[in-house]
């Protein structure tokens, strides 16, 4: 009875720690999928928070040179139209059920994105270099397009991922949470 007994405790032993994994295993997986999730949003709300300042920065430095300045125009235009498309190519992938990392659309949107936020932050850097004088100080952003593109492949998986697991309230607020992401018109930042 005695040898029964202890039987008995160390599978009641057992299975109380192996549910205890299962337990804090899980909850250490929606941790991570959380901190990547925030992780994603924040790598899209620097990307705007930083074009946005290279913007301003144009503003400031190009006034007094109209081609300069109707040049950088255009290329951050061209940046915040890419954005915009990439937020609304993610937005329409998690609606439809398409992971991002799969999606043709979204890789087509993503590069265009990449190659265009490049091209108008290193042409405010180019112009900034140039200067004589004070120089102001420029937000750090990545400069390489593979590793934009890799990084934002990353942030919208995550997106993905988080959407889908979602409640429809949590989605409907990452849903809106995207939409906020979107960059001012350069009309904006010029005010």
């Amino acid at each position: 009875m005695t040898q029964h007994l202890n039987r008995l405790v160390t599978r009641r032993t057992f299975f109380a720690v192996l549910a205890t994994f299962v337990v804090c295993g899980s909850a250490n997986g929606q941790e991570a999928e959380k901190g990547a999730f925030t992780d994603a949003i924040r790598l899209f709300a620097h990307e705007k928070s930083a074009a946005e300042q290279y913007g301003v920065i144009l503003v400031t430095l190009g006034k007094n040179n109209v081609a300069l300045y109707l040049q950088g125009i255009k290329l951050y235009a061209d940046a915040k139209a890419e954005f915009d498309g990439l937020l609304a190519e993610l937005r329409f992938d998690l609606q439809s059920g398409q992971e991002p990392g799969s999606s043709a659309k979204f890789s087509e949107a993503l590069k265009a994105a990449a190659e265009k936020r490049v091209a108008f932050t290193s042409f405010v850097s180019d112009e900034i270099a140039k200067m004589q004088g004070a120089r102001p100080g420029l937000p750090d952003v990545i400069q390489v397009v593979p590793d934009l593109v890799k990084a934002i492949t990353e942030a919208g998986i995550s997106v993905w991922k988080t959407y889908h697991q979602a409640a429809t309230d949590r989605r409907d607020a990452i849903l809106n949470e995207l939409d906020q992401l979107k960059w001012q018109s350069f009309a904006q930042l010029a005010k």
